[in-house]
């Protein structure tokens, strides 16, 4: 008996790849999971380094450089906060939509551990 995938190649390496996803399925949804909590820890990491960088921008409105070279540096600093807190955004987005679209792939690996 001759194998449906004999005329097609690609349908032939596609079984190839599905073999491989079925014996490491488990250990390949942990890593998705990992990498889907990355988003959320980076976020969280870009939303605290911009609050660090606000209170840096205060301290140097309190205690820093006036005129033009003062005014400079904070505004600089309150750029690089609104950057930060903008990538924090996308960060925790990002990680929302991950989330929603692979909840049942996880939810099925919860089931067998």
């Amino acid at each position: 008996m001759t194998s449906p995938f004999e005329d097609d190649p690609e349908a032939a390496q596609l079984s190839e790849i599905y073999d491989v996803l079925k014996s490491d399925a488990k250990t390949i949804v942990d890593d998705l999971q990992s990498g889907v909590r990355m988003w959320r820890e980076a976020a969280g990491a870009n939303a605290a380094a911009a609050g660090f960088i606000l209170i840096l921008a205060l301290t140097t409105f309190r205690s820093g450089p006036s005129g033009l070279e003062g005014t400079a540096i904070i505004v600089a600093q309150l750029l690089l906060a609104g950057v930060l807190l903008g990538f924090s955004a996308f960060g925790i987005r990002r990680y929302f939509w991950l989330t929603r679209r692979y909840r049942v792939l996880f939810s099925r690996a919860e089931k067998l551990e």
